[in-house]
This record gives structure tokens, sequence and C-alpha cells, in this order.
């Protein structure tokens, strides 16, 4: 045996270095086996869980860039909102320049027209008084006012003067029941006598039943009593009420000059084509 071994250990070294790298090389190949059966094992146990994971990940950031897109959107509503209000105030503004601007226009246009001397006032104040409501201007006796000078606009009667102080006045508006002054029925020139009443429009008073009068008809200042200058717009009659005996017959007036809205005013202090100026001024 020893023999045997000595006659072939060259071949027998040989055969054992080959035994051994091919022992390695199956070995490796085992292990990677192995490795790959547990990997395998590995993956198809934790893959529900990183499949969960991974969704949940997903929802979370989408629900976060949602809500920082909402921070952001409401951040832009927010100020849209605030350029919304700032245009509502500007074109506030614009309107109340614009409607300040007609009046004004209006006024100068009555200015060229009508040539009585006259002053402009303000309204800036309004008091009640009983049934009554005043109006109190900003212009008084330093500015040529008296008492019962006419009180008008382009529209035209507002009513007359009734106190005077050296920087303002009050005004009685013609749908006071206590004022009262004469006036025509522009259409057939008949002459009444207006009055006010408690509802804020005006009354034709004792006006004969066989004068003609109709529903609509215009009625102007007749420019008698030297107070209100003639020609200017008093009221439309609204209502007739005749009765079936008696020598007169009633008429309601809607006021032609809204006198719930007033801004400015115009006083007629000396009207040209009347000498008498008026006759119960002090």
């Amino acid at each position: 045996m020893l023999a045997f071994l000595k006659r072939y250990r060259f071949r027998i070294s040989i055969g054992v270095v080959l035994l051994y790298f091919f022992l390695t090389l199956v070995g490796q190949i085992e292990a990677k086996r192995a490795e790959n059966w547990f990997s395998g094992l590995i993956q198809t146990l934790t893959h529900p869980f990183l499949l969960v994971s991974e969704t949940t990940t997903r929802g979370v950031s989408g629900l976060w860039n949602g809500y920082i897109a909402l921070i952001h959107v409401q951040e832009q509503n927010q100020q849209l909102l605030e350029e919304i209000k700032i245009l509502k105030e500007e074109v506030a503004r614009g309107q109340e320049i614009r409607t300040a601007f007609n009046r004004q226009r209006r006024l100068l246009e009555f200015e060229q027209i009508n040539q009585d001397k006259k002053v402009f006032a303000e309204v800036v104040g309004e008091v009640k008084r009983g049934f009554s409501k005043l109006l109190v201007l900003n212009k008084g006796s330093k500015d040529g006012i008296k008492r019962n000078f006419a009180v008008v606009t382009p529209e035209g009667v507002v009513g007359k003067i009734q106190s005077v102080t050296p920087y303002g006045s009050v005004v009685q508006l013609i749908t006071d029941p206590n004022s009262q002054f004469p006036v025509l029925v522009q259409r057939n020139r008949a002459k009444a006598m207006i009055q006010g009443n408690l509802e804020g429009s005006l009354n034709i008073v004792h006006f004969p039943r066989r004068t003609d009068l109709e529903k609509g008809d215009l009625v102007i200042t007749s420019g008698l009593a030297g107070i209100m200058p003639k020609g200017l717009a008093v009221g439309r009659v609204s209502s007739i009420e005749k009765k079936e005996f008696g020598l007169f017959q009633n008429a309601n007036l809607t006021p032609a000059v809204d006198l719930n809205r007033l801004e400015e005013v115009i006083v007629i202090l000396y009207v040209r084509s009347n000498i008498h100026q008026p006759l119960f001024s002090e």
C-alpha cells in the first residue's frame, strides 16, 4: 500500500486538488440555492406589509400635498376677497362722485335757465316737530337769506324759509300741514290753493266743482302772494274727490320733488319778474 502511494503520489495529489475545487464549487452553488430560497421566503412574507406601507406613505404624502395646496388656495381666495372689497369701495366712491356731479350739473343748468338771484345751500339736518319735518340749511342771513324766501330745486318747489340765523336757516316743506300757497293748473290755467297734509303729500282745497281737473295734471306756482316764483312745478294730480253734492272738489297731489332725498337746494333771493320781494319777508 505504501509502495502504491509512493508510486502514484503525483496523480493522487492532482486528484485531491481537483476534488477540493469541485466540492468548493458545489458548496457555493448549494449555498446560493439555500440563500435564494430563504430570500424568496422573506420576500413572500414581507410583501403585504411592504405594500401596505408603500400605499400608506403615498396616501399620507398625497394628503399632505393636498393640505398644502388647500392652504395656498385659501390664501389666494382671501387675497381675492380683499381685492374685491377694495374694488367695491372704489366703485361706490365712483358712483357717489358721479351722483354728486349730476346733481351739481342740474343746479348749474338751472342757474343758467333761471335768472333770479339765488344762493345754493346744502341740507345739513332734519328736524321732526310734531307732524312736521323741517330741513336745516348751511346758509343764513350772512348769505342774504330771509324768512319766507322760496326754496326750490331744478325739479320744483321744496318749501320756504321759516327761520334764519347768521349761518343757517330752517325750511318749512310744502307738505307741512301749516303750508299753504296759491297755484295754477298748467293745462287750463285754473287757479287753486295748495296745502300740505299729514300723509306727506299735497291737497288742492276748495277747488270749484265745475272747473276741469284731470288725473295727471301738472300743478305749478302762480307767483301770487310774492313768495314762490311763478311757473315752478309743485306736483301732479294723483286722485280727485268729487262728492255728489257741493260747490267744491278736492284733489291729492304727488310732489314734484322727492322731499326725502334732498341734499342740495336753491334759495331764491330775488325774483326779477316780481317787484314784490316777497310780500311777507323780514
